[in-house]
């Protein structure tokens, strides 16, 4: 038998092929485990929003409603010409270069009742700076709007909406509802409800018009 000496050169091990042969199986249990993540994660995902569709959410509100439809802030005030609860005619135009509250009221109406004290709190303490507040009633007739400004001890204009048209261009679809307009006759702000003095008075104070000084 013939033994190989030390000077004999060893036939190599393909080791490269042997290992070549095994990535295969390597990178397939890779892919297998990295798909079977990323799908575990697309039904947890799946679940978590399934989950939020079913929290209940609130209906919107009758005054959502009413707010979306209200004037967007920036637009053009729409010109109007009324007749006056004490005579004559008034028109937003009349004003121009004033800043004006513009109030829809009723008498029937409850959230009108409670805020006119505040109006004619606002109407006085700014006369002098300029404010103009304008009361436009909503479809009464004139004994009933006359008792109603006696109540309440009313000083600003009342204009009567007879036929609802104003109303109807103001896009008031319910009151109270009440717009400040700019002196460049702009719509500057929307209460969609009852004004409080305090929120008419920081929106007059963001425009810098402050109150009459005692």
């Amino acid at each position: 038998m013939h033994e190989p000496t030390s000077s004999e050169p060893i036939a190599p091990t393909d080791v490269s092929s042997d290992r070549r042969a095994q990535r295969p199986l390597w990178h397939l249990l890779a892919l297998n485990i990295a798909l079977l993540a990323v799908l575990v994660s697309a039904v947890w995902l799946a679940l978590w929003f399934l989950r939020q569709s079913e929290v209940p959410r609130p209906a919107p509100s009758a005054g959502d409603f009413l707010a979306a439809q209200a004037l967007t802030i920036g637009t053009v005030a729409p010109e109007f010409t009324l007749p006056q609860l004490d005579g004559g005619q008034i028109s937003l135009s009349q004003f121009r270069g004033r800043p004006v509250l513009v109030n829809f009221w009723a008498s029937w109406c409850a959230p009108c009742r409670s805020e006119m004290p505040a109006l004619q709190q606002v109407a006085a303490q700014y006369a002098g700076s300029g404010l103009v507040v304008i009361g436009i009633n909503q479809l009464e007739d004139v004994p009933t709007v006359r008792g109603f400004v006696r109540e309440f001890g009313l000083t600003f204009p009342i204009a009567l909406d007879r036929d609802g048209v104003t109303s109807r261009a103001w896009r008031v679809y319910g009151i109270p509802q009440t717009y400040l307009v700019g002196p460049d006759g702009t719509i500057r702000k929307a209460w969609v409800g009852p004004v409080t003095e305090q929120s008419v008075t920081r929106a007059l104070d963001e425009m810098g018009i402050r109150p009459t000084p005692s």
